[in-house]
Formats: C-alpha cells, structure tokens, sequence
C-alpha cells in the first residue's frame, strides 16, 4: 500500500511541475504592423514630425563630411547648432595632450576644419594613458547648409 501512495505522490508531483512550467505563446504582431519605435512616437491625429532643417541643428550628415585626412580611429561626429553658422566637432585627447580645433578656407562648396592635437613639449613629463573625446565648438562666417565638411588632422607641441 506505501508504494501506491509514493507512485501517486511522484506522479501528482510531475503533473503540478509540468503545468507550471509551460508558458503561454508569445502574442504575434501583425506583420504590416510598424517598428515599435515608430509606434512610441505616434501622437493620435497628428502627422509624423518631419526631420529638422539644416538651420535648426542637428547631426552632421555622414554624406556630408570628409574625414579621410583624420588618424585611423579617430571620432567623426558633427552637429549643427541653431542657424548653421556653429559646428560642435568631438575632438580626441588623451593624458598630457589637448584637443582643439581651427577654421580654415570657408569656400562655396566647402568648409575646411583642421582638428589639432596640442602634446607638451618637454618629453619627460609624466602622462595617463586614457583617451577623451571634448566636444569642441567653431563658429563659420556663412551657415554650412549644404556645403562639404572637410576635417584634417594636426598634431602640434608646446
């Protein structure tokens, strides 16, 4: 008789484990459904925002700048301010050096950055290893509407 007892406890046991692990399908979407991030930024009965003019800021489009003079690694992240006439440009800097940047030849179809890195130059001063990126602002004559962002690099001592 214990046995009968111990076989249907075991068996009560498995079924009480089994019901409780399974888990109910996930929902599916509809497959013409969109994105969820486009469904966060729905507003009921208004239009999708269009995307920023140029003259009221934002990113630099990649497109739009030419890096290849800049070191292997080096960040190329730009953002127009309101009115286009300032660029914000993440420089890099790192232990005893300083990140800056100057404006040069600002022509009708392009503008020229020149992203300088500043290293003291006496050689014996001691440096961290850590690497920093500052954002760093310059101001153009003209907005830089349309026209091609062209960063070069330099690399000057004290």
């Amino acid at each position: 008789m214990r046995w009968k007892e111990t076989i249907i406890g075991a068996g009560a046991a498995l079924v009480f484990a089994t019901a409780c692990g399974e888990q109910p399908a996930a929902p599916q979407a509809p497959a013409e459904s969109p994105p969820a991030s486009q469904e966060l930024t729905k507003v009921p009965g208004r239009k999708p925002a269009e995307p920023p003019a140029q003259d009221q800021g934002g990113s630099v489009p990649a497109a739009q700048i030419d890096s290849g003079a800049l070191p292997r690694g080096y960040p190329v992240d730009v953002s127009r301010g309101k009115g286009g006439n300032t660029l914000t440009i993440v420089g890099q800097e790192g232990g005893c050096s300083q990140a800056s940047a100057e404006v040069g030849e600002q022509r009708g179809d392009r503008v020229t950055v020149t992203m300088v890195e500043t290293k003291p130059a006496d050689k014996n001063t001691m440096c961290t290893m850590d690497m920093r990126y500052p954002p760093i602002t310059v101001r153009l004559d003209d907005p830089l509407g349309d026209r091609l962002l062209v960063l070069k690099y330099a690399q000057r001592t004290e």
